[in-house]
């Protein structure tokens, strides 16, 4: 049974086309309108498979109605009704995907052979959006290893940037830019349990994957998978240097929290979406080093990273943190990143304050200071170590790019 929707301006158009309808058994007369804002209304409301509409009607005429009805009903046909003074009208409605026109005054010949036209069409549709639904059903049930197996080639580099544009359109996937790539590896503790269950690979993943959504999702859009080492992949929006630490702290943190778990975080920015196997590299490369290294030098670079804007940062108050010696923190810092402590510091309050150049309204005793500077000229110093050019060189030279 299909539902029909009759609009037009003079009761006894309506009333005849009503009964010529009601003669067809697979159709019933859902409503009845006498202008375009009514007919619109119902039409929301009912929601029609056939529609049989005057194309001059009050408030709304025909066309308009057409066009404000797009989007609202799926798979339904249309029919005009329209005097010979109305014909080009007709043609303008068959542009706009209109099913056919009648012709006041309208013929019993002529309306059976449109409405049974449109039967065949309604349910040619019918089938169309079955199929569709069905097969956004199966999309979306079968999404996440699609996604999945597609982020996998991308991060290995093998699609083209067109192939890769094509695919994040099939499959609804929105990437920021610039994104941040974070790459997690997870260790189970061992002995651990969850409630009646072991944990296993698989679980950790999931678990963790939702851990990281809930943190990354309110930053912006969120797309992760696994990757071929079983590690966790997660594309988000990329932070300002200081928010990305500390947001990669929070996810350690929680990750180690609420698994029976340690983890191990590498993060890397991007800026092209043809430029993600390469960021994607970095960050597992990033990962290797940092799985190798001694937990106690991780710690002192976390310490640094998160602490660096303070001028009272010193190895001191590092080797206090992880109760060993500074002579001997220094040693271990020395040989496993191949830069001494106050070099490693130097570096990431450099790299902080040149993102912080790119703000024209700050001034240089600004930066020096919220990068753990207490005087303008000691940074003016450290800069032109780092970087073989001072901050204000620098910035001109941004300027001039």
């Amino acid at each position: 049974m299909y539902k029909a929707l009759i609009a037009d301006d003079e009761e006894i158009i309506r009333s005849g086309l009503s009964r010529l309808l009601a003669r067809d058994p697979d159709f019933e007369v859902a409503a009845l309108a006498e202008d375009g804002e009514q007919a619109l209304e119902l039409a929301a409301e009912r929601l029609p498979d056939l529609l049989l509409v005057d194309i001059n009607m009050p408030f709304l005429n025909g066309l308009e109605f057409i066009e404000r009805l797009e989007g609202v009903l799926r798979g339904a046909v249309i029919i005009v009704i329209t005097g010979y003074d109305d014909f080009s009208y007709a043609q303008q409605a068959l542009r706009l995907g209109v099913f056919d026109y009648l012709l006041k005054p309208v013929m019993e010949d002529a309306f059976y052979d449109a409405v049974g036209r449109a039967k065949q069409q309604l349910q040619t549709n019918r089938r169309q959006v079955k199929y569709l639904d069905w097969a956004r059903m199966q999309l979306e049930k079968n999404r996440s290893s699609l996604v999945a197996a597609f982020l996998d080639g991308w991060l290995e580099g093998r699609y083209s940037e067109p192939e890769v544009a094509e695919q994040l359109g099939y499959l609804g996937i929105s990437i920021p830019e610039p994104y941040g790539v974070t790459v997690a590896h997870l260790s189970v503790n061992e002995g651990k349990t969850m409630v009646g269950q072991e944990w296993d690979e698989n679980l950790l993943y999931y678990a963790a994957e939702n851990i990281a959504r809930e943190l990354f999702e309110p930053l912006g859009p969120v797309t992760s998978c696994k990757n071929a080492s079983g590690d966790l992949v997660v594309l988000s929006s990329c932070l300002p240097a200081a928010r990305w630490s500390a947001t990669a702290r929070e996810l350690r943190e929680l990750l180690e929290e609420h698994l029976p778990a340690q983890a191990v975080l590498s993060q890397v920015p991007g800026d092209r979406l043809a430029g993600l196997p390469e960021a994607y590299d970095d960050a597992m490369e990033l990962l290797e080093q940092r799985e190798k290294c001694p937990q106690s030098v991780l710690e002192a670079r976390r310490y640094i990273e998160e602490r660096y804007a303070d001028p009272c940062l010193s190895l001191q108050g590092a080797a206090d943190r992880l109760h060993l010696s500074p002579q001997h923190l220094s040693r271990l810092f020395r040989h496993e990143t191949g830069v001494t402590f106050v070099d490693y510091l130097s570096r990431v309050r450099i790299r902080r304050a040149v993102e912080l150049l790119a703000d024209g309204e700050l001034k240089m005793y600004e930066i020096a200071e919220r990068v753990g500077y207490s005087s303008q000229h000691y940074f003016s110093s450290a800069f032109k170590k780092v970087l073989g050019v001072s901050p204000m060189e620098y910035r001109r030279g941004g300027a001039a790019r």
